[in-house]
């Protein structure tokens, strides 16, 4: 392994880290409690480049599966991905897809703000949908639970995330964005 792939395996490992522990702040609500994960995942999108930030999630995902207490509350294992929560959980990857692609062309701070709401309306409405079909709860207590109470919590990690990405951002490597 070169000096440049063990770098880069560290920082996977690193902002996987940086996720298990960022989803043990929680504010519990209903169903679904409000996280520090959301912010870790939309930093980690805005900053870094769409391979790490798939593998540091996906490492992420296969250390809570495994059994380390990385998602919310300090729970672990499949049936936390598989759960009614799971949802929100599998949406960060495309959560960090969308802001890679809505930012590809501009890095301007209106252009990270807007990434990481439209990725974050669409990863909470992919979790309300799978909440919804996991509990059987109906499409509007769905919304009235899955995404309503994450809106305005989403918009002030939104304003955290353009400070610290446009901040962090021209500090952090070319190989790494």
């Amino acid at each position: 392994m070169n000096k440049q792939t063990l770098k880069k395996a560290c920082l996977v490992l690193i902002l996987a880290l940086f996720l298990g522990l960022s989803s043990q702040i929680t504010i519990p609500l209903g169903f679904v409690p409000i996280t520090g994960q959301t912010l870790a995942v939309g930093l980690i999108a805005s900053v870094f480049g769409l391979s790490i930030g798939v593998q540091s999630l996906s490492l992420y995902i296969l250390m809570g599966i495994a059994g380390l207490p990385f998602f919310a509350g300090a729970h672990a294992g499949l049936a936390v991905v598989l759960g009614p929560t799971g949802g929100y959980i599998w949406g960060f990857l495309l959560y960090i897809l969308l802001v890679k692609l809505i930012t590809k062309k501009s890095r301007s701070t209106l252009q990270i703000g807007l990434a990481n709401a439209s990725a974050a309306l669409v990863q909470l409405f992919i979790g309300a949908a799978w909440l919804m079909l996991v509990t059987g709860i109906t499409p509007a207590a769905a919304i009235a639970n899955g995404v309503l109470p994450f809106i305005v919590p989403g918009l002030i990690k939104i304003t955290m995330i353009v400070i610290v990405a446009k901040t962090v951002s021209s500090r952090v490597p070319v190989l790494y964005r």
